[in-house]
């Protein structure tokens, strides 16, 4: 069986995990699950919402002569196995710099038609049975859309006594609780003196100069933050371009305060505040 090593440190490690569930490392609270490539080559996955698909290095092309956009793989992650077509990533991509040569890109469609809990509090994922779901006490369940294997969830943000409303792209591999379209700032009329320089890292350049700013709520059905930072950029990476489909990217920051539930059957998520947050 074959190994590559890791360049990242994971940032705990989990407690005890229920019966069925299997352990992730945190990294900057992302979720980086144990994998198989091919029933033999061990690697890491990155497990990220907002993407469907797999992508992998380019090192585990089987064709090399044909050079093909994307090529079939076997991924194994606990007693989940799926065939998925995979893309690759050239060894000088952002992504590999930053979670190391043995590490993936798994998108949500690895657990399509799925019931997925993620524990961020114990660091564990899970399958639920759907009649696990007729006994959750305490959980908030919000319908999401599915456009275009983007995953949309309702989300309201005040800031400043201003109301921004619209749909947002769940996006667990956003290291960032809300990165808003580079539209917003100006289009809600938000008090730029009130923001804060910053840099963020994306996967088409090394750093993306960006604005902070703290938002009073941020509100998912009925499961709020207050006073977390929100992003603005004025980059014209796709994702943060105006459109008419999502206000901004919902990521990892909002949902470590949460245990999520991902139903995929019917496009619900259940989120549950942490004892502890």
């Amino acid at each position: 069986m074959y190994k590559r090593q890791s360049v990242y440190s994971a940032d705990s490690v989990p407690d005890v995990i229920p019966k069925g569930a299997i352990s992730f490392h945190s990294f900057k609270n992302n979720v980086i699950l144990d994998g198989l490539v091919n029933d033999s080559v061990q690697m890491k996955a990155l497990l990220d919402i907002g993407a469907w698909g797999l992508a992998v290095p380019e090192y585990l092309r089987a064709d090399k002569v044909a050079g093909k956009k994307s090529e079939r793989i076997r991924f194994n992650v606990g007693d989940w196995t799926k065939t998925m077509d995979a893309t690759f990533m050239s060894p000088g991509s952002q992504f590999l710099h930053w979670y190391g040569e043995d590490c993936v890109l798994l998108g949500w469609d690895f657990f399509n038609r799925r019931i997925l809990e993620i524990s961020y509090k114990g660091q564990y994922i899970r399958e639920l049975q759907p009649i696990e779901l007729d006994s959750l006490k305490g959980y908030d369940c919000i319908k999401f859309q599915n456009r275009g294997r983007r995953l949309l969830i309702p989300t309201t943000v005040t800031i400043g006594g201003k109301i921004i409303e619209g749909n947002c792209w769940i996006d667990t591999g956003l290291n960032g609780t809300l990165f808003f379209a580079h539209n917003v700032l100006s289009k809600y009329g938000l008090d730029t003196g009130k923001t804060k320089e910053g840099r963020a890292k994306n996967l088409d350049s090394n750093r993306t100069k960006v604005n902070i700013m703290s938002a009073d709520t941020i509100t998912v059905g009925n499961s709020m933050l207050k006073g977390k930072d929100v992003i603005f950029t004025d980059s014209e990476w796709f994702v943060f371009k105006e459109n008419d489909m999502y206000i901004g990217l919902l990521g990892n920051q909002f949902f470590r305060y949460f245990s999520v539930i991902f139903d995929f059957r019917k496009n619900n998520l259940y989120l549950k505040p942490s004892a502890s947050d």
